[in-house]
């Protein structure tokens, strides 16, 4: 197996189990949202065991030298992209049900197309194009699931807020990983996240009581592993394929609002993630075919 291949593979992998680790934050969230606690108390909780771990792995390989970027810019970047992205995340589930909002911040894939093309010159093909379409309509079908009185849903627009946040921060992740080492861009990224947080809790707290520590334990520990494996997945292959790749988080969501959350999916929320996910994933194909064909003619 090339090198190449097995950076494909092993990148894909960690992906699939990123995105279902994201979806067990996104239960949490729900659950969160539920106790009434607030975006950033639920962010803070988040990040708060990472900003040690990630410390303590730089340390640990590189020594105090090791904190030094070698391009913060990147690194400045990823963590407010970050920041928009999971505190839009965790709003929206105040309102939606986990799957929606694991669909709606999931059309990330085409915004960091559109990012990378505007920034950084990346070429869009016409299929490109249309696929964005086709995911378009799979979005306005979830969008009105549950009646006309939700075409302006303001969660479902939050939602859709996420998935640029979440764009921005994989294009970024994959600019940083050429210079930063996994450890590094994590580590930054969870002390931003965590003081933008401390900075919104004064005015957005709620007690905590009982399970609900229980709750903000939860997405303390399982994003350790997802951050983890989502930096190093970026590394290894393009963000628009670690985007796809998700997806693998919907189905815990759909799973996690049947059977937990006591939530129905209507037909026309279905057939709007599935025209969602279907694009999402073709796109992925598509630019992998591309990037191959490019090489052999270099």
């Amino acid at each position: 197996m090339s090198r190449v291949r097995e950076r494909t593979v092993l990148g894909s992998a960690l992906s699939l189990v990123g995105g279902v680790l994201m979806g067990g934050v996104g239960i949490a969230g729900r659950l969160g949202a539920q106790a009434g606690l607030t975006p950033f108390q639920m962010l803070a909780a988040q990040v708060a065991l990472l900003v040690p771990v990630s410390a303590a792995l730089i340390y640990v390989r590189s020594g105090v030298r090791g904190f030094k970027p070698r391009k913060p810019w990147s690194l400045v970047i990823r963590t407010v992209s970050g920041f928009f992205y999971f505190s839009t995340f965790y709003w929206a589930l105040r309102g939606l049900p986990v799957a929606d909002v694991l669909v709606l911040e999931s059309t990330n894939t085409f915004f960091a197309m559109l990012i990378a093309w505007f920034f950084l010159g990346h070429r869009v093909s016409r299929i490109a194009i249309w696929l964005s379409i086709i995911a378009f309509i799979g979005v306005c079908l979830i969008l009105v699931q549950h009646g006309a009185h939700d075409v302006l849903n303001p969660y479902s627009l939050i939602a859709l807020l996420a998935g640029v946040g979440r764009a921005a921060g994989s294009v970024a992740t994959g600019v940083a990983g050429k210079t930063e080492p996994a450890e590094r861009i994590m580590f930054y990224y969870a002390l931003g996240m965590l003081l933008f947080s401390m900075l919104g809790l004064p005015g957005q707290w709620s007690p905590i009581e009982g399970r609900d520590w229980l709750i903000l334990v939860a997405p303390a520990i399982l994003f350790i592993p997802q951050n983890l494996v989502y930096t190093v997945a970026n590394r290894l292959i393009p963000a628009y394929m670690v985007g796809a790749l998700f997806y693998s988080s919907i189905l815990v969501g759909v799973i996690a609002d049947q059977y937990l959350f006591r939530t129905e999916l209507s037909g026309r929320g279905i057939v709007g993630m599935l025209l969602t996910v279907a694009a999402g994933l073709a796109l992925s194909w598509i630019r992998s075919r591309e990037q191959s064909v490019a090489k052999q003619h270099d």
